[in-house]
């Protein structure tokens, strides 16, 4: 029997070719967290930086005309106690539903990504918070998230065998729950799926996505595809890259797909992806590159193996950019 090797094949991160990161007039990576940055962990309370990501990110958020992003799953808040990262990071959180761009009053500081960045930004999020982005839950998202709670207290009663939800963590999010099942036995794990699509049959608005040992059930339909969206309108770089390893990352994908094909070849989003379809005042990329972290099916051009992958990746491109610009000195 023949093995199928996935497209795109392994390389390792000296293949991955980041010449158009590098040499670009101006750049913004965005990264996922958990799986890229941080490897997975059975407690995500406990997940943390590889330490050599941490100090790449920390290299390339000094030098000019070079923007960094981390794109998650995680609230804001969450991601910015788990990551300390430097100030300059752009953060967008649950999945795209939350956005927070920096204190900067000057878009041209800094990393210098473009004068006009924040009034692109005001027009996303709304007047009175040009940087930030983190909607209240209306009437009927506070009701369903009321009820995907009740469905999780009910769970426990629903097992065959008491005793099996004692395992099974609930990460709690301000627009989502997420029930981690990790090391839960395949069977309990196979009951929780089978419970939450019960309850988005209830509420069709809810969005079940499925993850590494993690079903979430949310009631923003926004995408980490909406968050690259706001990031190339916000930052306005000639070249942008994604680094991701889960299901939720091929939204991500599928937009920088878009905003760096011609005009004439439009690349189509996932199935079933909330994404706002981008039109003609979507920004146009010069390049972009897609990573994805593992060995899953993925729409990305490039594949490296893991997080340790990932921190070799990223001091690469630090070094790399450092170089061309001149050490971030003109």
């Amino acid at each position: 029997m023949e093995t199928t090797v996935p497209s795109p094949a392994l390389m390792t991160p000296a293949e991955v070719d980041l010449r158009e990161l590098v040499t670009a007039d101006s750049l913004l990576l965005a990264l996922d967290f958990d799986g890229v940055l941080a490897p997975l962990q059975d407690d995500p309370e406990t997940s943390r930086m590889v330490p050599a990501s941490a100090a790449a990110i920390a290299e390339l958020a000094r030098l000019p005309h070079t923007r960094v992003a981390l794109v998650s799953g995680r609230d804001i808040a969450t991601l910015q106690r788990l990551t300390q990262v430097p100030e300059a990071v752009w953060m967008i959180g649950s999945h795209g539903a939350e956005a927070d761009l920096g204190a900067e009053a000057d878009p041209g500081a800094g990393s210098e990504l473009g004068t006009d960045a924040h009034l692109d930004v005001e027009a996303d999020v709304g007047a009175g918070s040009a940087l930030t982005r983190s909607p209240e839950l209306t009437p009927h998202e506070q009701e369903m998230l009321a009820a995907i709670d009740a469905h999780i207290a009910a769970f426990e009663h629903a097992l065959p065998e008491a005793g099996g939800f004692s395992d099974v963590l609930v990460e709690r999010k301000p627009y989502s729950r997420t029930v981690h099942t990790r090391g839960v036995a395949p069977e309990v794990a196979a009951a929780l799926h089978e419970h939450a699509t019960e309850v988005a049959e209830e509420f069709p608005a809810i969005r079940v996505i499925e993850g590494h040992d993690i079903t979430e059930l949310a009631v923003k339909q926004a995408t980490k595809g909406d968050g690259i969206r706001l990031l190339a309108r916000a930052g306005a770089p000639s070249a942008m890259g994604y680094l991701g390893d889960d299901v939720t990352d091929e939204d991500a994908f599928a937009a920088l797909a878009e905003l760096t094909a011609p005009a004439s070849s439009p690349v189509s989003s996932p199935a079933g992806a909330g994404d706002a379809q981008a039109d003609s005042a979507e920004p146009a990329l010069d390049a972009g590159l897609t990573l994805k972290v593992g060995t899953a099916a993925t729409a990305a051009t490039w594949r490296i193996a893991d997080p340790a992958a990932v921190a070799e990746l990223l001091g690469r491109l630090a070094r790399g950019r450092a170089e061309h610009l001149g050490a971030g000195r003109h």
